[in-house]
């Protein structure tokens, strides 16, 4: 084994225990749940630029804005359900996960249709947040399972 080799192992194969960082005590105190309603918010405050406004892409941008409030909704309700039901929960998480991916499909279209740089840099940034959401719910769904499953 080589040296590079065997840092690699070592960092990464032998890190056996998950540590929370800070105190769970509720939905609120979830990363992943902070998140998400960071970037729900921040659809909300988005506005297509005045010249690609069309009614069509107004509709696009309002799906997208109740697609980003389901993934809080599906964090909230599998927390509650981690306890009870840990499948369900886990179903939820994966639903928020789709439903992340669907947005970012969305915000792709749209980037698609409006050429303005300025909206397409700040499309960008929300795309990987949105990516990294669904990434960290997954790893979510995953620890919840190892831990709650019985």
């Amino acid at each position: 084994m080589t040296a590079i080799s065997a840092l690699l192992y070592k960092t990464f194969m032998t890190y056996s225990k998950f540590r929370v960082k800070t105190p769970i005590k509720s939905f609120r105190d979830l990363e992943v749940y902070q998140e998400a309603t960071k970037l729900s918010a921040q659809l909300f405050n988005l506005k297509i630029p005045e010249k690609y406004q069309s009614e069509e892409l107004n509709v696009e941008l309002g799906t997208l804005k109740e697609n980003s409030k389901l993934i809080t909704k599906f964090i909230v309700e599998s927390y509650n359900d981690k306890f009870t039901q840990i499948g369900l929960a886990s179903k939820k998480l994966e639903l928020a996960a789709q439903t992340a991916n669907m947005i970012v499909a969305k915000l792709d279209f749209l980037n698609a249709l409006v050429e303005d740089q300025e909206w397409r840099d700040m499309m960008a940034g929300i795309l990987k947040r949105y990516q990294r959401l669904k990434m960290r719910t997954l790893n979510l769904k995953r620890a919840w399972e190892r831990v709650f499953q019985k």
